[in-house]
């Protein structure tokens, strides 16, 4: 007040009923003492003559001022150029000046006002006077409503001052109730005071305070007519309403006019921001008006909300809708609400919205086929798998058969969506066979279509799940589906990913992506597979800081979904990024483990995995855990059947046991192409294979072009981590066949830049023989000691010890102890 008084000749203090302004202002005048003239108003000072006489005795000024304008005006002015010290008018309840006359005067002296003369103008809102004007010459500060409004602190201080302690929960409760409206806080900590009690047990926030229900009617509501009493009344059914709404409601004729004077005159109706045609009661006034409808017009509250559910149903915004006849108890209004809305807005915005309402539905209603069918595909976008079997269970089945084609469509939709929870999707892609699919409805063509082309890919039918996931998305844009094009752009991408392309998969996931930052859904569900696509392609191009991240996001939007083919890709993907540098790489190991098992036999392919199962692998090795990475080829055939990720695996484990020929043998079928790969980092990693492998055979012409092969399979995907794992033995080949690799010269250099000069990674890991051995090195036994204790020869031991040194990537027994620590093997 300070600042604004000595800046500029006017000051508007405005802010409604209760927000703290005459206090904050009478503590001002009080601290500036007689430098401050304040006059009350009230609707009696309307009278012209009575306004200006009272103005001049507040300034002090003789009975000589004459009370007729333009003459008191000038007086005033020529009287103020005379005063040794300036003064400010302190003009209270401004807002109750309505009356032409007596407002220009006060209009003259805010546009003329003489130097020593301060005007404040203090009210609920703005007088008609002529303050753009003011405004745009800068001759004028604010103090608007939202700055009397308390934060935490203050609301915190408050509590404190009346000895009312709250839990920080409580306290961001009663901010939410009352929104930092002084006045409401004041009631609130007055009833918190007087005995133990909660915020929100107290009474004032179901409108049923005595106290505040005055209040309310005495300053707030008193000042309006009766017709805007009863607008205010009706429309406290509804969280927000438009003049469109108000009008359907109340049956008033201007609506629009009601709602803009309440929010220009402060009486606790606010516009949204983020839609200014919109407005809201303050939540406490809320609370009283409805109470005053309960109380006053009983019949009136399910009229109302049947009103409301139908505004809203034809308004397309079904979750409002469905709320609405759930409160007015309409059973047909509930069924057609949820029958030809909800499935649009799942499509459009996903499940968020309607989950809690459509719970709310009573099981009598749910129980009508046309319902249950929908009601389903909601509880299962929101991931509660038991809500669906309930509903699901209800309604039986074969009776379906009787039933119009949307309601069958529908059902064989829910019985698909419901099979990706277990991946078990064999008989619901059989009875969704049996329908017409296209017969149901767009928004039913939509959810069929994108739930088959899931099935399809998750069945290893990549052709049919891209005919049906094209179709899907391009019909799901034409009808503005937004959330449904989402969830076919993930999974084109990851169909994608399935041809073995994880750059251009990467891509489209990308998109995907970008797509969800416009909409706010990048934490939903269906980003969870899209991260972990572009996660991988970080992964493979040794971009590890990216690669977390991203494996970080797709955890976070995962949740605790129960969706086997998502959650495998996920944690297969987090468990390569996070080993590592994993206080307890068993324990990452043993949890990517347990998920690969929970799958065994069901229909689950997600093509990602491929890309980074020899990853999962090979840490599996460093762990020790030799059982399940020897299982992991039988595994990998029974996601995908006999294919080259799973040559390559199987040669691994023959490698780790030093069986050199089997190995060679096993990966040949890969790199012959007679058991094609998934993914091209497999080819890549067969061929790096079999170079080591011919390299310590002595042949380097065969490992020269076996590397070359592995560039030429690399290159076009830029995955750099196969050579990566491969370690010091392939980046030696790389140097030394550097200036031979022809077109692959420049990636081949870009490639062994990227690798560590002392790779710790190698194609081998550890043998049982070198564990058993690594576990006596912390002791402080000798070399003899431990060769006794293991009955080999000190000469054994000195090899096996070499070889630990090798692989771990270090020179003496201390540091080798240290690299064991770190990586979990002791």
């Amino acid at each position: 007040m300070d600042d604004h008084v000595s800046s500029t000749p006017v000051t508007v203090v405005t802010g409604p009923a209760g927000c703290g302004k005459t206090t904050l202002l009478a503590e001002w005048a009080r601290r500036r003492g007689d430098r401050v003239a304040w006059l009350t108003l009230d609707e009696h000072d309307n009278q012209p003559a009575r306004l200006r006489a009272a103005i001049r005795d507040a300034l002090g000024l003789t009975d000589a001022i004459p009370l007729t304008e333009p003459a008191f005006s000038s007086a005033v002015v020529a009287a103020f150029d005379q005063v040794p010290a300036s003064v400010c008018l302190v003009l209270d309840n401004v807002h109750e000046i309505r009356d032409a006359e007596a407002l220009a005067s006060i209009d003259l002296l805010t546009r003329r006002p003489p130097d020593r003369l301060r005007l404040v103008l203090l009210g609920r809102f703005p007088p008609a006077l002529h303050l753009g004007r003011l405004h745009l010459e800068g001759r004028l500060r604010e103090v608007l409503p939202h700055e009397f409004a308390f934060g935490r602190g203050e609301t915190e201080a408050l509590l404190a001052a009346h000895g009312v302690e709250l839990s920080p929960g409580d306290v961001d409760l009663l901010l939410r109730r009352t929104e930092g409206w002084i006045g409401g806080l004041r009631f609130a900590v007055m009833s918190l005071a007087a005995g133990p009690a909660k915020p929100d047990d107290l009474l004032m926030f179901a409108g049923l305070d005595q106290v505040v229900s005055r209040y309310f009617g005495e300053e707030v509501l008193a000042r309006h007519p009766q017709r805007v009493r009863d607008l205010l009344v009706a429309t406290s059914v509804c969280d927000t309403v438009s003049a469109d709404l108000a009008g359907a409601l109340t049956g008033h004729p201007s609506p629009g006019v009601v709602l803009d004077a309440l929010e220009r005159t402060n009486s606790f109706v606010s516009r949204l921001a983020e839609a200014p045609e919109w407005y809201r009661c303050h939540p406490v006034l809320r609370a009283h008006l409805s109470a005053e409808l309960r109380r006053s017009r009983p019949a009136d509250e399910m009229p109302l909300h049947r009103t409301a559910a139908h505004w809203y149903h034809h308004n397309d915004e079904p979750a409002v809708a469905l709320r609405h006849a759930l409160r007015a108890g309409d059973d047909q209004l509930t069924a057609d609400i949820v029958e030809h809305s909800v499935l649009q807005e799942v499509l459009r915005e996903g499940s968020g919205r309607l989950r809690a309402v459509v719970d709310a539905v009573p099981v009598h209603v749910l129980a009508r086929p046309q319902v249950g069918v929908v009601a389903a595909l909601v509880a299962m976008d929101a991931g509660d798998v038991a809500a669906a079997d309930r509903v699901l269970t209800g309604l039986g089945g074969e009776s379906l058969a009787l039933r119009q084609d949307r309601v069958r469509v529908l059902h064989a939709t829910a019985l698909l969506r419901r099979g990706r929870f277990d991946a078990r999707l064999g008989e619901a892609l059989r009875v969704m066979a049996r329908t017409a699919a296209g017969r149901g409805g767009t928004d039913a063509e939509v959810a069929a279509l994108m739930n088959r082309g899931v099935a399809a890919m998750l069945s290893g039918d990549h052709a049919g799940a891209e005919h049906d996931l094209v179709r899907a998305s391009a019909i799901a844009r034409q009808e503005r589906f937004d959330h449904a094009v989402l969830d076919c752009q993930v999974h084109l991408a990851a169909l994608t990913s399935a041809s073995g392309d994880i750059l251009a998969a990467a891509r489209q996931a990308g998109e995907a992506l970008e797509f969800a930052e416009e909409k706010g859904w990048q934490s939903h569900f269906v980003c969870a597979l899209a991260y972990t696509l572009v996660g991988v392609q970080a992964y493979l191009r040794l971009d590890d800081a990216r690669a977390v991240d991203l494996a970080g996001r797709a955890v976070l939007a995962l949740g605790d979904r129960p969706d086997p083919a998502t959650s495998l890709a996920v944690s297969t993907l987090d468990a390569a990024v996070s080993f590592p540098t994993a206080g307890d790489p068993r324990a990452v190991v043993g949890r990517v483990r347990e998920q690969w098992q929970d799958v065994a036999g069901r229909q689950v392919v997600p093509p990602v995995i491929a890309h980074i199962a020899p990853a999962v692998q090979r840490i599996a090795l460093r762990s020790g855990d030799e059982q399940w990475a020897s299982a992991m080829p039988e595994q990998v055939e029974a996601m995908f059947g006999p294919c080259g990720e799973q040559a390559l695996l199987r040669a691994v484990v023959h490698t780790h046991h030093a069986r050199v020929s089997q190995a060679r043998k096993a990966v040949e079928p890969l790199l012959a192409g007679d058991l094609p790969a998934l993914a091209v980092p497999t080819v890549v990693d067969g061929w790096l294979l079999e170079a080591v492998l011919v390299d310590r055979s002595g042949d380097q012409r065969r490992a020269h072009e076996a590397v070359t092969r592995a560039l030429a399979a690399a290159e076009p995907v830029d995955a750099l981590r196969p050579f990566l794992n491969a370690g010091k033995p392939v980046r030696d080949l790389l140097a030394r066949g550097a200036g031979r690799f022809g077109r692959l010269e420049s990636f081949a250099t870009t490639t062994m830049t990227a690798l560590p000069a002392a790779s710790t990674a190698s194609t081998d890991v550890l043998t049982s023989r070198e564990r058993d051995l690594l576990l006596e090195l912390p002791s402080m036994r000798t070399t003899e000691e431990i060769a006794d204790s293991l009955f080999v020869s000190v000469n054994t031991v000195k090899t096996h010890l070499r070889g630990i040194y090798r692989k771990l990537g270090v020179n003496q027994r201390r540091d080798a102890v240290l690299a064991a620590r770190r990586l979990g093997l002791i």
